[in-house]
């Protein structure tokens, strides 16, 4: 499953990606302490694949050194087309190059996998791994339950059949119009805008296609009220940054769908309390401090002097904790 659009590839970033974005990852039963990035712009070939995206699907991440030997991607690649329709992903990990010399890699190569750029080696340091021109790849493996375990990285396809032994489709494929192909496809990954139009107008069409538009449009739904039942648990329960979060996530994911009306009603209500202002002024000040680091190794000791004072000026913000993460990273 190879996804073909580009996007800007971001460094020193991967740790504190699901605070930028504001809303955290939940991956199945939180069985994994392990995030793929949030943030667009640490991804290369591809829109961001989180964790919430691939759950009950599989992944297979190989992470590798450009500069090493033993990389054969030609037969990686035609390893990982044996799995085109199947609902397991190939994700390519490069850590410690800088984004302009890691691209020009993956052209030179034909690597088409999403692949993410993690210049600063967090994400690597999340799996406990140091892939290096002694030791150029390591794989592992995202199960469908929402787990990771190692993966053999001499034989990609078995890691891959191995993984996707439990994954399965939201909807299974058989009999899809072709009419629903892309729609089908986005609505599996999460993107809801994509397949919006195609739903709508499959909608009021006839016979099988207005079967499957009504089957898939049902899913998106489905998924909507879950979203809002769970921003309103986190509101009842007096948990107003959480709440913000989900309710603020919810216009932008199903956009094209009627939401109720009480998302955006209390959007509003929650964005006027002075404690949810100051936890947006402090993610503010982190994303201006990780586009700072982002900019070259020297760049860092500034940002790091951001990330103290952003923990100053907002003590127990979501913020200021995913600042501190950074910190203590850095320390290492």
């Amino acid at each position: 499953m190879r996804l073909k659009l580009i996007s800007p590839c971001l460094v020193w970033t991967l740790l504190a990606s699901s605070a930028a974005v504001g809303l955290a990852q939940e991956g199945a039963g939180n069985k994994q302490t392990q995030k793929l990035p949030a943030q667009s712009a640490a991804w290369i070939n591809s829109p961001p694949i989180t964790n919430e995206m691939l759950a009950g699907k599989a992944a297979v991440l190989y992470f590798f050194e450009e500069t090493g030997t033993g990389i054969d991607w030609p037969n990686l690649l035609m390893q990982s087309a044996k799995f085109e329709g199947t609902p397991v992903m190939f994700i390519g990990v490069n850590s410690g190059t800088p984004r302009s010399q890691l691209e020009a890699y993956l052209r030179k190569n034909k690597v088409t996998w999403p692949v993410i750029c993690d210049s600063d080696r967090s994400f690597e340091r999340q799996f406990d791994i140091i892939v290096s021109p002694e030791n150029t790849r390591q794989a592992r493996l995202l199960m469908p339950d929402g787990s990771f375990k190692t993966g053999d990285f001499n034989n990609l396809e078995g890691s891959a059949v191995e993984a996707s032994r439990d994954a399965k489709w939201k909807v299974d494929p058989e009999k899809l119009p072709p009419a629903l192909q892309s729609a089908w496809m986005a609505i599996e990954f999460g993107k809801y805008p994509d397949a919006a139009q195609t739903l709508k107008k499959n909608l009021i069409g006839k016979g099988d296609v207005k079967e499957w538009a009504t089957k898939l449009n049902q899913v998106v739904l489905d998924d909507l009220g879950r979203q809002v039942e769970d921003a309103k648990k986190s509101l009842d329960g007096d948990k107003k940054w959480d709440a913000y979060k989900r309710y603020s996530a919810i216009p932008n994911k199903f956009k094209g769908f009627a939401v109720p009306p009480e998302v955006a009603s209390n959007i509003k209500e929650l964005a006027a309390d002075d404690a949810i202002k100051g936890e947006q002024a402090a993610m503010k000040k982190l994303e201006l401090a990780i586009q700072a680091a982002s900019r070259s190794p020297s760049a860092r000791k500034g940002a790091l002097k951001q990330l103290q004072k952003l923990i100053d000026e907002h003590p127990g913000t979501e913020a200021a904790g995913e600042a501190q993460k950074l910190i203590d990273q850095a320390a290492m």
